[in-house]
């Protein structure tokens, strides 16, 4: 999809100053000065992204304060992030009950300044949305996939999967949406 990926392999990716994702994204846009890198001038830094499950979702909200940070997608958690700098797409699990979709929405309830929409996928728990097989994406892959083609290479052909009332996920039974400032 031409995303570079940067995963910590912190077993505790939301403590650090600064916390791993960001020490990530700073590294990758290190790389992409350094004319030694083989990612040199290969980064859009002005389209970055961020996603992580679980505590690499209270992460990525946390991470999305940084400046460089245009767009995330936390998976199964979210916290109330004010400051963030483009739009977000929050996901649940509908069966979750280690990180319920209630607080996930009391997140996507406290963010007002960007458009963001928050996707219960209704039949998976905190885990089962993950497929653990094949090479084909599952339903929320193949969301988190669109979402950041969207956000980061403006794919205006996936745009429908998210923006306005009548979005893919939106008039899916499988998917329960809410969204703010998505009518564009």
């Amino acid at each position: 999809h031409g995303f570079v990926v940067i995963a910590s392999d912190s077993p505790n990716v939301s403590q650090g100053s600064p916390a791993p994702m960001v020490a990530g994204v700073t590294w990758v846009l290190q790389q992409n000065d350094d004319p030694t890198s083989e990612l040199y001038q290969k980064i859009d830094t002005t389209h970055v992204g961020a996603t992580g499950h679980s505590q690499g979702a209270f992460a990525t909200t946390t991470a999305g304060a940084d400046s460089h940070i245009t767009t995330i997608a936390p998976l199964c958690g979210a916290s109330a992030q004010r400051n963030l700098h483009g739009p977000a797409w929050l996901f649940c699990g509908g069966m979750d009950t280690t990180v319920p979709c209630s607080t996930v929405q009391s997140s996507f309830n406290a963010i007002t300044n960007v458009p963001i929409i928050l996707a219960d996928y209704l039949s998976v728990d905190h885990a089962s949305w993950i497929p653990f097989r094949g090479t084909t994406p599952g339903p929320v892959e193949a969301a988190v996939t669109a979402w950041m083609r969207v956000q980061l290479m403006g794919d205006t052909a996936l745009r429908s999967w998210f923006y306005g009332p009548s979005c893919k996920l939106c008039t899916d039974a499988g998917w329960q949406v809410m969204q703010k400032m998505m009518d564009q």
